[in-house]
């Protein structure tokens, strides 16, 4: 992707630099001093036991801050979608929240249900399954929130600018994380015919959200320019809730009743400074490289 789609003027406006990681080589953009990127194995997770949030939130609680913001942000709220996609022929389960408006909104076929709207989408992905347990972040099923808007020949909403300041002033202004741990990491995005460039939003090791900028359609092989650009962002409800706690693994913010109920029923005690010292690690552990979960078990 060519380096000008990440060039934004409100990264600019704000102060941010653009960086190259250190240990992936790969470009972010930063208002703090660090030379990494932010992203796990390049960091560990440095949240846990202390949240940079100034307020611990359960997945409720979570969820209705983020839909309250954009709402007075002008977005309209609208309701979940069903999680088996039974409005597309190509997919059996929504696993994104795009996955809605895919190809019926985005070819224009009909009109979306708000412009621009904001939601969270109840989302299956099978592709995580090995990673589930072992880094302490993964889920099969979770809630990917978003603010999402169409732009069009005729209207134009918002693009990267307006999305990256939305992000910002979320997690600063109404989470109170400060600007200096946030890191936009440049990448790009492709599903469902359609692909972009990206940032992934990434707070103290986490990755808390992704912004996606679609652009283009995958035709044959090709990349073809929209006539429809689209803001689809992702959020995870529970990565977000897990942050806010800063307990030893996203499946405490989650399950947290029922494992303690467990851990009551069976006899069982943990040590959380133990838990967090371990998920510390675990956190770089990736079912895609085998040879470095292999390395980073052997650190554990």
């Amino acid at each position: 992707m060519d380096k000008k789609e990440y060039e934004l003027q409100y990264f600019h406006d704000e102060g941010f630099e653009r960086r190259i990681c250190t240990s992936c080589g790969r470009p972010f953009w930063t208002l703090g001093e660090s030379r990494l990127c932010g992203e796990p194995p390049c960091v560990e997770y440095t949240f846990l036991g202390r949240s940079p949030m100034r307020k611990r939130l359960g997945l409720s609680e979570m969820r209705e801050e983020f839909l309250s913001f954009m709402e007075s942000q002008g977005h309209t709220r609208i309701k979940r979608y069903p999680i088996v996609a039974r409005w597309r022929t190509d997919v059996f389960f929504v696993q994104a929240s795009i996955y809605n408006f895919q190809p019926w909104v985005l070819n224009r076929t009909v009109e979306p249900p708000a412009n621009p709207l904001t939601m969270s989408q109840p989302c299956a992905r099978f592709v995580d399954i090995d990673n589930v347990g072992r880094t302490g972040r993964h889920f099969t099923l979770f809630e990917m929130m978003t603010h999402t808007c169409f732009n069009t020949p005729e209207r134009f909403i918002y693009f990267k600018d307006r999305t990256a300041q939305l992000c910002q002033e979320f997690l600063t202004k109404d989470l109170g994380i400060g600007s200096e741990l946030i890191t936009y990491k440049e990448d790009d995005w492709a599903g469902g015919g359609n692909s972009g460039p990206c940032f992934e939003v990434l707070v103290e090791g986490s990755e808390v959200a992704t912004l996606v900028f679609m652009m283009y359609s995958e035709r044959d092989g090709k990349s073809v320019p929209m006539d429809m650009t689209v803001v689809d962002t992702g959020y995870g409800l529970e990565r977000l809730a897990w942050v806010s706690q800063g307990s030893p693994s996203a499946y405490e913010a989650v399950f947290g009743k029922v494992l303690d109920e467990l851990k009551e029923d069976l006899g069982i005690e943990s040590d959380d400074r133990i838990m967090s010292e371990y998920s510390r690690i675990a956190g770089l552990m990736d079912a895609k490289t085998p040879g470095a979960i292999r390395q980073t078990r052997e650190t554990v």
